[in-house]
């Protein structure tokens, strides 16, 4: 019996449905609660360049850089099959060591698999792109206070690195968290139902009026931060069980919104109305009650409560001091209660409000006419889930569908296989939020069919790297430890589909007019496609290293990248002839017009 199974948690019920995740080994429960947390669609993508492999990874398991949203989490796991009442605390004080190795320090002294995080967490700090900085150590045992007094020291540790090492870095959150049972189980149990303060409340309001649609209802009102503080008092963040991120904290910065909050409430708390976004509320239940008779109070009664907006707000106003709250009463703050029992439409409630979970570009495009066009002509693609736009999220992480072509990935690929592996792995919101590039991998040449093409190609190179990472170290063969160099580097994989691409040509023996063109002869699926794929990757391997330069730094010269890709060319070109065979049989399944 597992330590997992020693309990009823349905998290690890859901864990265990996820053999997807199987050959991630003990970081599988790290990569599943990172899907949990962020509502990553390619959890998958993520592990090809967020693990590090490697017995040598200083303590760091996991370096998981998102620019979009300003965040870097570091991870450490530990998943055992043994019955106990908590993790090691020595595996939380180790991720000292990862922290130092990571933010502090030459480059050249860490072991390869660490170095290109390394150096990419640097720049974004160098750059100012670095918002929130998270440690995890993810297990699948209860939660301690032994562990909790060792992460307190590394948060510690973090910050102070952070502060001497980037002091223009303008970070505003520094945290260590441990990932144990109660913790994984709160974000499964999120994904079910946001709404984890139970209790009825009876509100003072000033007046109102309800809004309903065919399945949800609200009452939109004002309440008072007065009541907003007591509340806060009384539960803390599980009034933000619906916000991922919970209360981000006051940083002394007039550029920072709970700041700036926390001075409108205790300076200008009658204008605090008008400057504020107010409060979306879920709830299971409300009633209006009208005053009793003239000069009482209108009450709203609500059961359950869990804001989706406005997290900030009431965090800024709850962690008010007794002199500072001392106007509260003149502050009154817009509120809308939603009512909803459709568990679909209540996700896309949650989606669309939580400012902390933020709408993505890719949301807007979803009713584009040439993504409506995408999912129609899906339809006849087999064993493919194509939602162009529609994201599932944290659902997809429960419920998952093993066809599904996650539209990040699919960006990505389309990015990468024409010739723009920087976009592809460094700006892949500009390709949903810039019309111009947008149009350049999304327009009427874009086919379902080619977009398979594409993104089995990814998955063919994603499956390289997996197999090789896969081999201990001491058990590679000298090519293979070549190949694993180059897979190490951040945006490796992207820069390998953008010199394949290039190569097709030489590979299928004739001229391409139009690379929008290609797809397979027969109607294959991506998994089937991403079979016909793997012979060719496997031969132009060999020659990653002459990508390297490229790559290195993560790909910001475009100078050095088609530099190396035409080498990578020449090297395939020199090859050709003892490739022939499998060229000509993967040519007999390839048509481009």
């Amino acid at each position: 019996m597992t330590a997992a199974d020693a309990t009823p948690l349905t998290v690890f019920s859901a864990f265990a449905g996820r053999d997807d995740l199987q050959a991630y080994g003990d970081n599988g429960l790290i990569l599943f609660a990172l899907q949990l947390s962020l509502g990553i669609d390619d959890i998958h993508s993520v592990a090809a360049t967020a693990l590090t492999d490697g017995n040598n990874d200083k303590k760091c398991d996991l370096v998981y850089v998102d620019l979009d949203r300003e965040r870097v989490i570091v991870g450490q796991a530990y998943f055992t099959q043994k019955n106990s009442k908590e993790a090691p605390a020595n595996k939380a004080s180790d991720l000292n060591t990862a922290v130092t190795w990571l933010l502090k320090g030459p480059l050249e002294g860490l072991p390869e698999n660490l170095r290109y995080a390394a150096e990419e967490v640097r720049e974004a700090f160098r750059a100012d792109k670095v918002r929130e900085f998270d440690i995890w150590y993810c297990h699948n045992l209860p939660e301690s206070t032994n562990v909790r007094t060792e992460l307190d020291q590394v948060a510690h540790t973090a910050k102070a690195l952070i502060s001497s090492e980037f002091p223009n870095a303008r970070t505003t959150s520094i945290s260590a968290s441990e990932i144990g049972q109660a913790r994984l189980e709160e974000y499964y149990l999120r994904t079910r139902n946001p709404i984890s303060v139970t209790e009825t409340f009876r509100i003072p309001i000033q007046g109102g009026f309800e809004a309903s649609g065919e399945k949800w209802h609200s009452f939109c009102t004002s309440v008072q931060g007065a009541w907003l503080r007591d509340l806060w008092k009384k539960h803390e963040s599980d009034l933000m069980s619906p916000n991922v991120r919970d209360y981000l904290g006051i940083v002394r910065s007039e550029r920072n919104i709970n700041y700036g909050i926390k001075n409108t409430a205790r300076d200008m708390p009658e204008n605090f109305w008008v400057y504020n976004n107010g409060l979306t509320i879920l709830v299971n239940s409300f009633s209006h009650q009208e005053p009793a008779s003239p000069g009482d109070t209108a009450h709203l009664e609500i059961s359950g409560m869990g804001i989706i907006n406005g997290a900030q707000t009431t965090g800024s106003i709850g962690t008010l001091g007794e002199a500072e709250a001392e106007r509260l009463g003149d502050t009154w703050i817009m509120a809308r209660f939603v009512k909803c029992d459709d568990p679909d439409v209540l996700a896309d409630i949650v989606k669309y409000n939580n400012t902390q979970n933020k709408v993505e570009a890719s949301d807007f495009r979803s009713k584009d006419a040439v993504q409506d066009r995408l999912r129609k002509e899906f339809e006849t693609i087999p064993d493919s889930d194509y939602r162009g736009g529609r994201r599932g999220g944290t659902k997809d992480a429960i419920e998952r569908s093993r066809n599904l072509l996650p539209d990040s990935t699919v960006a990505q690929a389309l990015a990468a296989f024409h010739g723009k592996p920087n976009i592809a792995y460094n700006d892949t919101r500009r390709i949903w939020d810039e019309d111009g590039v947008y149009a350049q991998f999304y327009n009427e040449k874009t086919t379902a069919r080619h977009v398979v093409f594409t993104y089995s190609l990814l998955r063919a190179v994603e499956s390289a790297k997996l197999e090789i990472s896969q081999i201990p170290d001491d058990q590679r063969t000298a090519a293979q430890a070549r190949h694993m160099s180059y897979f190490r580097q951040r945006g490796a994989i992207h820069l390998m589909v953008s010199a394949v691409a290039e190569c097709l040509e030489t590979i299928i023996g004739s001229a391409i007019p139009d690379r929008f063109s290609l797809h397979f002869s027969d109607n294959v699926g991506p998994k089937a496609a991403e079979e016909i794929w793997k012979p060719i990757v496997a031969s132009c391997l060999p020659f990653a290293h002459q990508l390297t330069d490229a790559v290195s730094g993560g790909l910001k010269s475009a100078d050095r990248v088609a530099s190396a890709i035409t080498n990578f060319q020449a090297m395939v070109e020199a090859t050709a002839a003892s490739n022939e065979d499998s060229y000509a049989e993967f040519a007999r399944k390839v048509k481009y017009s």
